[in-house]
């Protein structure tokens, strides 16, 4: 089971996501993790607990308000992390200033990509990795293009054909709430399961963890409950022993 930690970015800080609702969105401003609530203090502080992946979501570039690819790159640069990258990618010329600042893995996601052609663009033009994004609410699949208003099993594999090599399950409505994973739309995923599948949306705790390894997901994404310490570098130092995360120091 991989752990990825979530960094949400705007204006150039690391911000509290709250159920997809991006008006509510505030600066972190509590966190066990650090004392300065920098971006890049706080992706260090993410490193030091043995991650070795993020995820990060660049807010501006998805409201089409700016884009953050300049801090995006000082945080591939100072941590050598294996970063994700969603910036609300319509087309697969877009992703080009993240690939040039180091970015490995673009996310295309269903909120806003405009054509599952995109997908092998980004692969063949810009040598990236791509992770698709199904982005969920209340159980249903957001989606502004037509293409991508199909029902989840149909996108899945309509997303495998074109070559994406990962899955992100992800409900923006559990987003920072604390109201445990979307169990539901994880099982309707898996049943044409077919390359990994990641889950992102209301993790409250390790035991959310083991029940989504349980399930069939490969990796979680997580930002609160590191955030808040409820899950702590000994719960995934216990993990790596397990052999469900990769190895963690924790000394």
């Amino acid at each position: 089971m991989r752990i990825i930690p979530v960094i949400d970015l705007m204006h150039g800080k690391a911000v509290h996501a709250v159920a997809g609702e991006r008006e509510r969105y505030t600066p972190v401003k509590k966190s066990v993790l650090v004392r300065d609530y920098s971006t890049l203090s706080i992706a260090k502080a993410l490193q030091d607990l043995g991650l070795d992946e993020l995820y990060i979501a660049d807010l501006d570039a998805i409201c089409q308000i700016g884009h953050n690819h300049d801090l995006i790159g000082q945080i591939v640069a100072e941590t050598g992390m294996k970063v994700m990258v969603d910036a609300g990618f319509r087309f697969a010329d877009e992703v080009s200033e993240y690939v040039d600042e180091g970015v490995e893995k673009i996310v295309l996601a269903t909120e806003t990509l405009e054509s599952f052609e995109e997908i092998p663009k980004v692969i063949n033009d810009y040598k990236a990795q791509v992770i698709a994004s199904v982005d969920i609410k209340s159980g249903q699949v957001i989606a502004e293009s037509d293409s991508m208003q199909l029902p989840l099993a149909e996108l899945i594999r309509k997303f495998e054909g074109k070559g994406a090599s990962e899955i992100i399950i992800l409900s923006l409505d559990r987003v920072g709430t604390e109201r445990g994973p979307d169990l539901e739309s994880l099982k309707l995923a898996l049943q044409c399961k077919s390359m990994p599948i990641l889950v992102g949306g209301g993790v409250r705790n390790i035991e959310d963890v083991h029940l989504l390894c349980a399930q069939g997901a490969v990796g979680v994404l997580v930002s609160t409950a590191l955030h808040k310490g409820i899950i702590t570098k000994n719960d995934l130092g216990r993990l790596s022993e397990m052999g469900k995360v990769p190895s963690v120091d924790i000394s």
